[in-house]
């Protein structure tokens, strides 16, 4: 079987599992916004962003992919290639030809741009200036590309419009806590072959990947160590029953250290040297350099051990494993995360572009309207057959009533 059609039945599988980017295509038809419109797609390219990327195309839209080398997957590549799409992605490629890739996909000049940690955003304002004249809007996946769009609105340097998709209740609250949480655990048990019950973890970080984070271990029979920078996270996680303790003592006896704060050099080389021999490292946020091993003594970089899984060692001696070289391990070291989740996600994304394609959004960082982020938590809830209250008249009023 040849690469594309094992894409198709990867693509085709997921798409099963997303109702709610389904309707959100059927909605956006209607008023067809996007028919005509350059959509550039930057997001990790694995079969689930393939169904929005094939959803978009449908809509009349001339669409525009990029992903980086270490969480593309080949397959999904080939089919989209098959079905006309303009890919802009190698599995595996290099750091200076992901860098070549990344200006052949600005240079398609999107007037649409699906963006993942604020990359291709920043890359425009910074050295493709040229491009501002195309861009009339960006709908941003994650937490750690919303953090430095709000710092451009803020020193007056965003010259868009960008929808902070991250910050919808049906992404924060689904995609952070339970598609992350569930996803990095599970890509790291996968690429180390190791259980969790019995384990310490180490979660740096404790916002709401951290809590998925930690939640899924701990369920997973793990003792949960929380380090964090934020007094009333640290109040939450104690609340919560974990141990709050500052990292340089935690990661002294973990088994598993998670970062997840979206903040580059998070974790360092110091505290590499104060690991146990044998403990794992995975990046659950914002990938390089949230991990950074140049900070500090230095560490000898060993061969991978296993697929996805390289050795550190020490000037003590001790070895720790890194899980897919400090990249976000859940889109390198796995598929990202599980499908219905990113159905909400995705959705939201989509309804973002259409948002955006209406032209009326001044530069700056921007929220979903709630209604569209209802629409979009309602369509899951029916297709798996649940109901909710609508409220009274009386309700209404009294909600209404100081």
């Amino acid at each position: 079987m040849v690469m594309s059609d094992i894409g198709h039945g990867m693509i085709d599988f997921a798409r099963q599992f997303m109702p709610a980017l389904e309707a959100a295509a059927d909605t956006v038809r209607i008023g067809g916004r996007l028919s005509g419109r350059r959509v550039g797609i930057a997001l990790t390219l694995e079969p689930k962003t393939a169904c929005l990327v094939e959803a978009v195309a449908s809509l009349g839209a001339e669409v525009a992919v990029f992903g980086s080398g270490h969480s593309t997957k080949g397959d999904v590549v080939e089919a989209l290639v098959a079905g006309g799409i303009s890919v802009f992605a190698e599995a595996g490629a290099t750091a200076e030809r992901v860098a070549e890739l990344r200006d052949l996909f600005i240079d398609t000049r999107p007037e649409l741009l699906c963006d993942d940690g604020a990359t291709i955003a920043r890359r425009i304002h910074g050295d493709r200036r040229d491009v501002l004249d195309d861009l009339r809007g960006v709908a941003e996946e994650t937490t750690s590309g919303v953090r430095p769009l709000r710092l451009m609105e803020a020193d007056g340097s965003l010259m868009v419009p960008c929808v902070a998709v991250n910050d919808a209740r049906t992404k924060l609250l689904f995609d952070n806590v339970y598609g992350t949480g569930q996803s990095v655990v599970m890509a790291a048990l996968d690429a180390t072959n190791l259980q969790m019950s019995g384990k310490v973890v180490v979660v740096v970080g404790y916002g709401k990947v951290g809590k998925g984070i930690a939640s899924v271990a701990r369920g997973l029979g793990a003792r949960v160590i929380v380090a964090e920078i934020e007094p009333v996270a640290a109040l939450q996680a104690y609340h919560e029953g974990l141990q709050v303790r500052p990292l340089a003592e935690g990661v002294t006896e973990a088994d598993f250290v998670f970062t997840a704060t979206g903040i580059g050099h998070s974790l360092t080389a110091h505290h590499v040297t104060q690991m146990k021999d044998g403990a794992v490292i995975a990046v659950g946020g914002a990938g390089r350099p949230e991990f950074d091993p140049t900070a500090g003594p230095h560490l000898v970089e060993g061969d991978e051990v296993r697929p996805q899984v390289r050795a550190l060692t020490a000037p003590n001696g001790n070895t720790v494993f890194v899980v897919a070289d400090g990249h976000c391990v859940n889109t390198t070291a796995g598929e990202g995360n599980p499908i219905e989740i990113m159905d909400l996600s995705l959705a939201l994304q989509l309804r973002a572009l259409d948002h955006l394609a209406g032209g009326d959004l001044a530069p700056g960082v921007h929220l979903l309207p709630r209604d569209i982020e209802d629409e979009v938590a309602m369509t899951q809830l029916a297709a798996a057959g649940i109901q909710i209250d609508q409220p009274t008249e009386d309700q209404i009023r009294a909600a209404r009533t100081w």
